[in-house]
């Protein structure tokens, strides 16, 4: 068993490394991406820092938490783009039979899917997400290692919830729009700060939009760190993505067994 998740993860590694090569080919472009992309993410804090100039708090929540929960996002969000960028356009692959090349070599299907493509332009995400929390927690080593772990901890809660939400095409034919809706809704409501949400909201927002694991408690984790809040994010991100391959694969074998209705778009 360790042995073969020793190779499964030297088969992702090669295969980030082999993705980062094809991006560095053209360093003029991929520069201009990385740069373009930090330039966007300081952008969106613009609108914060106004309005944190006018007031101290906001239900709780200062601009030290927000800059915190910006960047703990930027590196969950990078974390998902460079390492499992194939979470993205899963539902495309499922209604026009890309998943083909996969079912014919030994790898993991979803692990395989997930891990062969990656975003040069999430770099910037990463820088931008380094950035901001060294100037605004003034680090140390343990903790550097816990936003880390964090970041990733949040990439996988992604990476699971877009699973999911492509997987959705095995059973609704070319439902790719709404996949990337639903992500995009867990992204944007991960960028909010939970005070400014209803009791209401903030249930679905730990439930059916899990935002409140890639955003919310990992800022409670950097701001008063306590075990038991590392185990339940950690806990949760491992139920998230159990579930995940259990519905990719359920869906799967309708997709192997050619009871799926294969959709392409019109000439």
């Amino acid at each position: 068993m360790f042995t073969e998740v020793k190779r499964l993860i030297r088969f992702a590694l090669h295969y980030f490394s082999a993705n980062l090569q094809s991006a560095m080919e053209y360093r003029g472009a991929f520069l201009s991406q990385v740069v373009f992309m930090f330039i966007n993410n300081l952008m969106l804090l613009f609108f914060w820092w106004v309005l944190f100039s006018k007031i101290e708090t906001l239900n709780g929540w200062s601009f030290r938490h927000l800059l915190l929960l910006h960047a703990l996002v930027g590196g969950a969000y990078a974390c998902q783009a460079l390492l499992f960028g194939g979470s993205f356009s899963l539902s495309r692959s499922i209604a026009e039979g890309g998943l083909d090349f996969y079912l014919t070599l030994p790898k993991p299907v979803l692990l395989h899917a997930l891990i062969s493509r990656s975003f040069a332009a999430a770099w910037g995400d990463l820088a931008f997400s380094l950035a901001v929390f060294f100037l605004t927690a003034a680090p140390s080593a343990g903790l550097t290692l816990c936003f880390l772990l964090l970041c990733f901890a949040g990439g996988v809660v992604m990476t699971s919830f877009a699973v999911l939400a492509h997987s959705l095409s095995f059973w609704l034919g070319r439902s790719e729009r709404l996949a990337n809706q639903l992500s995009e809704a867990l992204l944007s409501f991960s960028l909010y700060p939970e005070g400014i949400f209803s009791v209401t909201t903030r249930v679905v927002l730990y439930t059916l939009i899990p935002a409140g694991f890639v955003a919310y408690l990992p800022v409670r984790i950097l701001d008063e760190f306590t075990l038991a809040r590392v185990g339940l994010l950690l806990c949760f991100a491992l139920a998230l993505a159990v579930l995940a391959r259990f519905v990719f694969y359920r869906g799967l074998k309708r997709y192997e067994s050619g009871n799926l209705v294969v959709v392409h778009a019109a000439d």
